[in-house]
């Protein structure tokens, strides 16, 4: 009677046991989810165990922004002359400048020769020639020019300055090189210049220039340095 009592219980535990082996083996057998394949699970399984559960971790994963390239400038785009007083004109771009010049450095043969104070007027085509994204700018100047001989005997070598020039214009700096006619004579010319803007549209820009001819009568060929002072407005 005993026996079967205890039967009858250990029975009826048993049953009640089952159900719950059962559930918990239903809870223990995952299953991928939808999207996630089995390797997926098999790696966050061994990513927790090394690290750790991170699902709680708000930390974000950093980017690397790739470097900006630089921008290659636009063919007409303005980047070294100041925008202009006149922006919907054809003379947009144009400037003129007065300038001043003196020689302090002279060939051998105009060693002897006196020089004095030149002037001058320089305009700024508003013509643009973009060579590899380099803009190049186009100048006219009209100047005068003074040399007087004092020993041995007298002589002047004078006149007007007629020379085109093609000029790079920098922010702050720039450079020109022209040719042009020296009153009758033939000659070249290379300048380097500093300048700074009082204001938007104006500049007053300091450079020196070396001049060349190649055959002053009864000079020969002739050379001389000069210091250069300009006031200017970008119209």
């Amino acid at each position: 009677m005993l026996v079967m009592f205890q039967s009858v219980l250990w029975g009826q535990g048993q049953g009640d046991v089952m159900p719950d082996l059962a559930a918990a083996d239903t809870l223990n057998s995952r299953t991928p989810s939808q999207g996630q394949s089995k390797d997926d699970l098999d790696y966050q399984a061994l990513y927790k165990e090394l690290y750790g559960d991170t699902s709680k971790d708000t930390t974000t994963r950093s980017t690397v922004v790739p470097e900006a390239k630089p921008r290659k400038r636009k063919p007409g785009e303005k980047m070294g002359p100041a925008p202009g007083l006149f922006t919907n004109s054809y003379i947009n771009g144009l400037h003129i400048a007065m300038n001043a010049a003196s020689p302090y450095l002279v060939a051998g043969q105009l060693s002897s020769w006196y020089s004095y104070i030149d002037y001058g007027v320089t305009l700024k085509l508003p013509t643009e020639i973009d060579l590899e994204d380099f803009p190049l700018y186009m100048l006219f100047e009209v100047s005068n020019f003074s040399f007087e001989n004092s020993y041995p005997e007298g002589g002047t070598f004078q006149g007007l300055a007629y020379i085109f020039q093609v000029s790079a214009i920098g922010d702050r700096s720039g450079a020109a090189m022209g040719i042009g006619f020296w009153d009758t004579q033939l000659g070249g010319m290379m300048e380097v210049n500093y300048r700074f803007r009082p204001t938007r549209n104006t500049f007053l820009r300091f450079g020196t220039r070396g001049v060349l001819m190649s055959n002053v009568e009864p000079l020969g060929a002739v050379w001389w340095l000069e210091s250069r002072i300009s006031m200017g407005l970008e119209l």
